[in-house]
């Protein structure tokens, strides 16, 4: 487990200057005293989107509709923690950064993946 970490932690480092993501490390995971090159939510919005791309054959039977709308109410709780930890009068701790992040990271794949069949099944 400490090889696939060490591995994921240096290939995070490659993404320290990324334009869209702030990078802190008070919201960043720490490994062995060292943060990541992405944020919690960054992290894992892409780990979200990467594990739902590789279980595509379990979840492609859906409806292009029904992922679209099974994706936006994922969207849901990242735009909600998200906008209330930017305009409000809170902060927001990295579980949950983690967890609205994994789903943002499926919603976007199933939002990509319904409204890519939907124009597809057009033409």
């Amino acid at each position: 487990m400490s090889q696939i970490l060490e591995w994921v932690f240096q290939k995070s480092q490659l993404f320290r200057s990324y334009p869209f993501c702030h990078s802190r490390p008070d919201r960043s995971f720490c490994y062995n005293g060292r943060y990541f090159g992405l944020c919690a939510r960054c992290t894992t919005m892409y780990l979200g989107g990467i594990l739902t791309i590789l279980s595509s054959p379990i979840w492609s039977i859906l409806s292009p509709q029904y992922a679209i709308v099974l994706g936006a109410i994922s969207l849901v709780p990242g735009g909600l923690d998200g906008t209330t930890q930017m305009f409000g009068d809170r902060e927001s701790n990295n579980r949950l950064r983690a967890i609205t992040g994994f789903l943002l990271g499926v919603g976007i794949v199933f939002i990509s993946y319904g409204v890519v069949t939907l124009i597809t099944n057009i033409g």
